[in-house]
């Protein structure tokens, strides 16, 4: 039997990779968009919308009214997430046991997101994914976002790890892409808020339908 790739840094992004918090930005989107006197979205159109950050979610969200509406939607949105991040959202099954069983046998473990650092340690800590996480990066401490390469430098340099050690999985066509311009192999995380499509368009190293599926593909070290 062939012995798996190994890898001694496993990163991942965080909303729609490890946990799927689309029904709480959904809520706090539509909850800012009727504040406003907007008509609220199906949640899945806001999942649809999810990637590149938050200021990004609303531009989708308000479409053709963004410039008229965008100045109170943010702080708006921000009150209303900031106080209920994590109040429906849940971990992906499989996540806390992949997560468990990567750094026992091993291997460090980075959160690289487009979301607010502090909401996203929220996040973690309520849903109890936090102790499993050594290293996080948010927009704040990088100057580009991905698909950028600089978010995921920035997580390998505070692990003190190389590219060629570490395995990127995301759920959007941007980590793909933030992954082979930071050198370091993907996986595209196709039960996400990305669509597989985009995913395969950019030829990830991995591709997983479940998140189970990650150590059948590939072990820590």
């Amino acid at each position: 039997m062939t012995e798996l790739p190994a890898f001694h840094c496993f990163i991942f992004d965080m909303d729609g990779t490890l946990i799927d918090t689309a029904p709480d930005i959904a809520r706090a989107a539509n909850r800012t968009l009727v504040a406003l006197g907007l008509d609220a979205l199906p949640q899945e159109t806001v999942a649809s919308y999810i990637g590149g950050g938050i200021p990004k979610l609303l531009q989708r969200c308000l479409g053709e009214k963004t410039d008229e509406y965008m100045q109170r939607a943010l702080p708006t949105f921000m009150e209303l997430y900031t106080a209920e991040p994590a109040a429906t959202s849940t971990v992906y099954p499989g996540v806390l046991d992949a997560l468990r069983t990567v750094r026992a046998d091993g291997a460090v473990v980075g959160v690289c997101t487009q979301k607010d650092e502090p909401i996203s340690l929220a996040i973690l800590e309520q849903l109890g994914v936090a102790p499993l996480v050594d290293y996080l990066v948010g927009p704040e401490s990088v100057t580009h976002r991905k698909p950028h390469p600089e978010p995921v430098l920035k997580v390998l340099q505070g692990l003190d790890v190389t590219a060629h050690e570490s395995i990127f999985v995301g759920d959007a066509a941007t980590d793909i892409q933030a992954a082979r311009a930071a050198g370091v192999v993907s996986c595209a995380a196709t039960f996400g808020y990305g669509s597989a499509e985009s995913l395969l368009a950019e030829s990830p190293g991995y591709v997983i339908n479940d998140f189970a599926e990650l150590l059948g593909l590939v072990r820590a070290n």
